[in-house]
């Protein structure tokens, strides 16, 4: 004798649809899948990771009245990474922090150039120069050792940016010197995920 295929009831089958649903829900929150508002967060991380991706147009202008202040946002700020590049019309530096940013302050030196906290002399390339004094800005780390140890001199030979070199690390103060080819406005911001400070020369 032939046997009729079982057919399912409407309510039955709604119990198995819903069964399955439940079921692949559960598999997808297995494989560690992010959920939107993760998606999002790590979405906005990325538009702001590469600081060259942002919008010049959407920047504050250049300032040409030195000096430049800004609060800090953590009483320490470790360096873990420096790095210079050029750009169509200004120079850039970018320091980039653990956990939050420092007070800094860029304004115009004057030779003799020292070193801190030595007071020796030092010699920077160009024709004027640039201070710039990360306090709570460091690469020393309070149990010893250092955050940073990367380049401390970078002499790129930019359009304005010649010469950028270390002058020291004293008691939680980072200091450096930028030596330029002219007189430069700045623009100085920064920027989160990861935490940095970028200073702009205008050629």
């Amino acid at each position: 004798m032939t046997r009729r295929p079982t057919l399912m009831t409407s309510s039955g089958a709604a119990l198995l649809l819903a069964a399955m649903l439940t079921a692949c829900s559960a598999a997808i929150t297995g494989t560690g899948v992010a959920n939107p508002s993760s998606t999002s967060t790590a979405a906005t991380n990325s538009a702001t990771a590469t600081e060259s991706e942002i919008a010049d147009e959407s920047l504050a202008p250049f300032a040409c009245n030195l000096p430049i202040r800004g609060a800090a946002t953590t009483p320490r700020a470790q360096i873990k990474d420096l790095r210079v590049g050029a750009h169509g019309t200004y120079d850039r530096i970018v320091f980039t922090f653990e956990t939050g940013t420092p007070e800094y302050v860029i304004e115009k030196a004057a030779p003799p150039l020292t070193q801190d906290p030595s007071g020796l002399p030092m010699q920077v390339q160009g024709s004027s120069y640039l201070r710039i004094a990360l306090h709570g800005g460091t690469v020393q780390l309070p149990a010893g050792g250092q955050s940073y140890g990367g380049a401390t001199s970078f002499t790129p030979h930019f359009a304005n940016l010649v010469d950028l070199q270390s002058a020291g690390d004293f008691e939680a103060v980072a200091s450096w010197y930028a030596g330029v080819n002219a007189d430069a406005c700045v623009r100085v911001f920064t920027l989160k995920a990861p935490d940095r400070l970028v200073i702009d020369l205008q050629h």
